[in-house]
């Protein structure tokens, strides 16, 4: 059981550090002139996912862990509907991203710290400078200095490619992480 909850653990971060990948790579590649359409579709897939996670709380059982992952469902219905009818989406995008990457960095150095460094694992410093980074780059999404440029939509696709690229370091991270704190090493 405990090993089949641990298979599941390992799919689960595979699987979402390849999902933030290719959201990395398509907010990349994304024309200036499709931005406003890829905001949509965040928008209504962060409403999709928040219904997910209610259906999935409403069918569960009801523990302490179903009620933060409801709470956590409500708030990413409230940002994908503020994403949807907010006129400035591109201080609403920072927002996101910029919490998603703070929040992931802050696990990443909370595993690094407990997990890692008490396992006595090599290298584990270069897991807490990794999760600083991520943290300092969802910080400066969080700041953005780009609101000063010229265009709407050259700041636009400014603030895209930032954000493509920390999701691309921030998966990268992820599967560092997964490699340092895995418990089981194949002899």
């Amino acid at each position: 059981m405990l090993f089949e909850e641990l298979g599941k653990l390992k799919r689960s971060t595979i699987m979402t550090a390849i999902i933030a990948a290719a959201v990395a790579i398509v907010m990349i590649i994304c024309p200036p002139q499709y931005v406003e359409s890829l905001v949509c579709v965040l928008g209504y897939g962060m409403i999709i996912l928040a219904l997910v996670w209610i259906l999935e709380f409403l069918s569960g059982k009801k523990s302490l862990m179903n009620y933060i992952t409801l709470t956590g469902a409500l708030v990413v219905a409230l940002l994908g509907i503020s994403l949807l009818i907010n006129e400035n989406k591109v201080l609403v995008i920072g927002i996101i991203f910029g919490l998603a990457l703070v929040i992931a960095g802050g696990i990443s150095l909370t595993n690094a710290w407990v997990y890692a460094r008490r396992a006595q694992r090599r290298g584990w410093w270069v897991l807490v400078l990794l999760s600083l980074l991520l943290i300092a780059a969802g910080v400066i999404i969080l700041i953005n200095p780009w609101w000063n440029a010229p265009l709407s939509y050259k700041r636009d696709n400014i603030l895209f490619d930032v954000i493509g690229y920390a999701l691309l370091f921030a998966s990268v991270v992820s599967i560092v992480r997964l490699f340092m704190v895995w418990p089981i090493r194949n002899e």
